[in-house]
């Protein structure tokens, strides 16, 4: 079983998004996967209640209840809320297991960034944990210069920029009606699934 872990410190940067996105990719796929939301606010659990029954089965867990997680999984998607620190995940992650931190592209997002990301490095469990780390800038705008203050910024973190996912309604649209992008006609979010790609093939790698 491979856990997958969405998580920045810095709320609003698109861990759900990335999280819901990825549980029904794995889903449609063919492998047995699990969505467990940590957050009390409940935004994954939301998207789940609107998601058509005619969608490859996503199994659910409310994270902060301790309901106990079956292990009868291939991957297991974990949507951290925000303010997580790196230490929440001690008690769930594990070798091979994998690390996405969303990022926007803003001075904002990008000085918290750089905090949680100094506090990842710093963090003794976590360097002998096995887990891989990647990043993704979110709601990317390539021709403004806050897209090339990250593009600065990223170009000096010690772990791989997975993907730029750009700022579009089709995300709006899917998340409203429980599905993804890659629910959605292919003709109509082509470029957003090839952004897409990467990712998808990091997280099935070994």
């Amino acid at each position: 079983m491979t856990q997958v872990f969405l998580i920045n410190s810095k709320g609003g940067c698109g861990k759900t998004l990335l999280a819901v996105h990825i549980a029904a990719y794995l889903a449609k796929s063919g492998f047995r996967t699990a969505l467990v939301d940590h957050d009390p606010q409940l935004s994954a659990l939301d998207w789940f209640k609107c998601r058509p029954d005619t969608c490859a089965p996503i199994t659910v867990y409310a994270g902060f209840t301790n309901e106990v997680l079956s292990t009868n999984f291939d991957y297991v998607v974990h949507d951290m809320p925000a303010a997580s620190e790196i230490g929440a995940l001690q008690p769930y992650g594990q070798l091979g297991d994998k690390l996405i931190i969303p990022i926007l592209p803003s001075p904002t997002d990008i000085k918290a960034s750089v905090r949680f990301l100094m506090a990842v490095n710093r963090h003794p469990w976590f360097k002998q944990s096995g887990i891989l780390p990647g990043l993704v800038a979110n709601r990317v705008k390539k021709h403004t210069n806050y897209y090339k203050t990250l593009t600065a910024f990223l170009a000096h973190v010690n772990m791989p920029l997975l993907a730029n996912l750009r700022e579009t309604e089709n995300y709006n649209k899917a998340l409203e009606n429980g599905i993804s992008i890659f629910d959605l006609p292919p003709s109509r979010v082509t470029t957003d699934q090839t952004q897409w790609r990467p990712i998808l093939n990091w997280l099935q790698s070994q």
